[in-house]
């Protein structure tokens, strides 16, 4: 009697041990704690009522993407560039899109994968471009699920809520300034203070924008 009643004991300890055990797991894979910092000013993001047409009430608001563009076209001048801007909504649908002079087909196409890329990953494109530097296999993979690795491509990101996305392509003024400053400054000068963007991957450069190529001290990549 005393046999069983203590080893039932003894399955109860190892049990609650186990409990207690994977509660630790738990507690060290669970996210970083979220600090609810109000909701997404309404000058942002569509109006009450037009958003109630269509079942929408988070999207970037059709007058800021267009400020956005503005100001980066503003950015690119000064530094004797020029640039694609387009501006996605929450569901990859263009809200706004912008290309001055002289920009290519290429360069537009770019500019919306770009902006796409950062949508669908919730990260700045510039993630991909480093981890696909000097690795084809991830290259490859990153085309097969359609997303682009050149730098460029940042979400906008509103009290932790995802209201779109922008992608800057066509130089926006090369080394000397670059896609993704351009596209960073815009969100800056309409939003407020950015994360910090990436550095570039050893050894790469991207030339202001695109991919990173090796190239010597002082030389340039070629933007998207």
């Amino acid at each position: 009697m005393f046999g069983k009643r203590t080893s039932r004991i003894v399955l109860m300890g190892a049990v609650g041990a186990f409990s207690l055990a994977a509660a630790a797991i738990a507690a060290q894979q669970k996210p970083p704690a979220f600090v609810f910092s109000g909701p997404v000013p309404p000058q942002f993001i569509i109006s009450p009522e037009d958003g109630a047409r269509i079942h929408d009430h988070l999207s970037i608001a059709a007058e800021v993407a267009e400020r956005l563009s503005h100001v980066c076209q503003e950015n690119a001048k000064k530094h004797n560039g020029s640039a694609t801007v387009v501006v996605l909504d929450p569901y990859g649908q263009i809200v706004h899109e912008h290309r001055m002079d002289g920009q290519s087909y290429i360069n537009q196409k770019a500019a919306e994968y770009k902006a796409r890329t950062a949508l669908l990953t919730r990260a700045p494109s510039h993630v991909l471009t480093n981890r696909a530097f000097d690795d084809v296999s991830t290259l490859i993979r990153m085309d097969q699920f359609g997303l682009n690795v050149q730098e460029g491509g940042l979400p906008i990101i509103v009290n932790d809520q995802l209201i779109g996305a922008i992608g800057v392509g066509g130089g926006a003024g090369g080394q000397a300034y670059g896609e993704e400053v351009c596209a960073r400054d815009a969100l800056q000068e309409v939003f407020g203070p950015q994360p910090a963007l990436l550095p570039q991957p050893n050894g790469g450069n991207t030339g202001g924008g695109g991919f990173p190529a090796r190239t010597p001290a002082g030389g340039a990549g070629r933007g998207g």
